[in-house]
């Protein structure tokens, strides 16, 4: 896959961007999770 994208050149970005955002969403879903789950434990 990256030989493909590397030869367009263009789209060698957004790739990156997308990566990017979804690891930021699945790090904000960690810390709600682990939240909950640490007030969950004290109640």
């Amino acid at each position: 896959m990256n030989g493909t994208l590397a030869a367009t050149g263009a789209n060698d970005t957004l790739p990156l961007g997308y990566a990017a955002a979804g690891a930021v969403a699945l790090g904000a879903g960690a810390l709600v999770v682990a939240r909950r789950r640490k007030a969950d434990a004290q109640a």
